[in-house]
């Protein structure tokens, strides 16, 4: 058990589920530098930021889901499907992309600050793929029977 590399990943994710809602609070208590000082185009920025906002709100439930599966995949020592691999690979993209901006590695936050509401709308659209994809696997691995969950 301690060999399966699927429960390191578990543990690992959990850990940075915890850095995760660090920076999420972070974010949207308006702790992100790029964002209190605007550099004259306040209106746009003020936008991309609910946009920004919308996409910290997605990031959490596609990284809870991402770490449901997991659980019950090493609890009952399931095989992963394709549905499951597809939604993880968007959740890490977009959860990557969002920290990466907002913590502004190799100058990736100003970039996409600049960018407007595209990038952010763009993570939504991949968030939301992701998220949609992780329940469809959820549902499909959980025991339908409630009796199947006693020990």
């Amino acid at each position: 058990m301690l060999i399966d590399g699927r429960l390191w990943l578990l543990i690992g994710l959990s850990i940075a589920m915890l850095f995760t809602i660090e920076a999420i609070e972070d974010f949207t208590d308006g702790a992100w530098p790029q964002m209190r000082r605007p550099s004259g185009y306040f209106e746009a920025v003020g936008s991309s930021r609910t946009l920004w906002m919308a996409v910290a709100m997605l990031v959490l439930p596609g990284l809870v889901l991402t770490i449901l599966n997991l659980a019950v995949l090493v609890w009952k020592d399931l095989p992963y499907g394709n549905t499951l691999v597809i939604g993880t690979i968007f959740i890490i993209v977009g959860w990557l992309l969002f920290l990466a901006t907002t913590i502004d590695l190799a100058g990736i936050g100003l970039f996409l600050e600049r960018s407007g509401a595209v990038a952010p709308l763009a993570l939504l659209v991949v968030l939301i793929a992701g998220d949609l994809l992780l329940l469809i696997a959820f549902i499909q691995i959980f025991p339908n029977d409630f009796s199947a969950l006693i020990p």
